[in-house]
């Protein structure tokens, strides 16, 4: 298992939940109440590396939290999204035959508790436990990739 390969960086809170609009450039359209139902879950997949420099269109909402990861250049590979209910789950594909697979466990007024497992061909990669404030987003900071590694912004909205 390469569970000591990743780096986890969580990230409780980037956008108060009243600003939380505006400052996810309208991720998730329409917003719901706290309890019962589904929790609107994106994955984004970026690489990172010190082979270019400078931020990639797309990013620039969570540049400043991307500078605090030691590397000169990110570029966004792809956004993918699902509504997850609590107690469900929802498997994403990422680069370099990864999957990732995010399980709403619960959810209340303030935060979510979000199942993150990250697989490879080879095996488990990670699996942890994170709580993500309301309309908030935590990072996950990974495997080499081309000269670089990959970084999941997870994003939680409801």
């Amino acid at each position: 298992m390469n569970l000591f390969r990743w780096l986890v960086v969580i990230v409780l809170s980037f956008a108060a939940p009243a600003a939380a609009n505006s400052a996810t450039g309208d991720l998730f359209a329409e917003k719901k109440s706290a309890t019962g139902e589904a929790v609107k879950i994106r994955v984004w997949t970026v690489h990172a590396s010190n082979q270019t420099k400078g931020v990639g269109e797309g990013l620039e909402r969570i540049e400043k939290h991307l500078r605090n990861l030691n590397y000169e250049g990110f570029s966004l590979l792809s956004k993918d999204g699902a509504a997850v209910a609590p107690k469900a789950s929802k498997k994403f594909s990422v680069v370099g035959d990864k999957s990732i697979k995010v399980t709403v466990l619960s959810k209340d007024e303030k935060r979510a508790r979000v199942r993150v497992q990250v697989t490879s061909p080879k095996g488990k990669l990670l699996d942890t436990t994170v709580s993500i404030r309301r309309n908030g987003f935590f990072m996950v900071a990974g495997p080499r990739h081309k000269k670089g590694v990959l970084v999941l912004p997870i994003f939680a909205r409801y």
